[in-house]
Parts: C-alpha cells; structure tokens; sequence
C-alpha cells in the first residue's frame, strides 16, 4: 500500500510529467531519412558533342534526331526539337555535352527514375 500526502505527491507528479516530457521527445526526435535514395550500378556515361549525339541517337533507335512534336500532351503548337541528349535504357548509358548539367541531369533522372516524358 502506498500513501501519499501533499509533498509526496507533488514530487511524484514532478517524476511523472519529467518522463511524460522524455517520452515526447524521444518520440520527436527520430532519425532523419535522406529522402528519396537511390543506387545506380553499371552506369556509363558518354559526353559527345551535339553532332555526335543526334548520330548516335539515330544509331541507337534508328529514328530521326530532329521531329516536330510537342514536348508535353498540353502542348498544342507543333514545333521543331532535336535531341540534345538522351539514355540509353538497354545499354544504361547516358549520351550529353560535357558541361550541361541541365541535360546530363534529365537524362540521370532517366537513368534513376526510368522513362516519364509521354511517348506516341
């Protein structure tokens, strides 16, 4: 049997909140995740200069390097884009100039992420 009186009890309320607070933080202090993560084996990367990219490109799928398309499906006016990098998803070999990131970047992402541009 336990019996608690006024200055028992406020100790034992004091311990109690403390743990309840420990808890609480413990609980909202969890590892942080890295976010996405992902591991990309057996890469190759090819920088060729934009000459070289359209041939290869031609090489690889046997389709023309310049097409009038829309880029995305809302798109509605038709114009001219050629291919400025790309992929390979069979060889997993990216093809892009040296120093565009932004090109060798979208086409990692590709590497990562697979395909997501919309294909007729």
């Amino acid at each position: 049997m336990i019996i608690l009186n006024a200055a028992n009890g406020a100790g034992i309320l004091r311990t109690t909140v403390m743990i309840v607070v420990l808890v609480l933080t413990g609980c909202a202090i969890s590892p942080s995740t890295p976010g996405e993560e992902y591991e990309v084996s057996q890469l190759r990367v090819v920088f060729l200069d934009e000459k070289q990219i359209r041939d290869k490109w031609v090489e690889v799928t046997g389709k023309t390097a310049v097409m009038m398309t829309p880029r995305l499906v809302l798109e509605s006016k038709r114009r001219e884009e050629v291919v400025v990098g790309f992929y390979d998803f069979h060889t997993r070999t990216i093809y892009c100039p040296k120093m565009n990131f932004e090109v060798c970047g979208h086409e990692l992402h590709h590497a990562v992420l697979g395909r997501f541009h919309f294909e007729r």
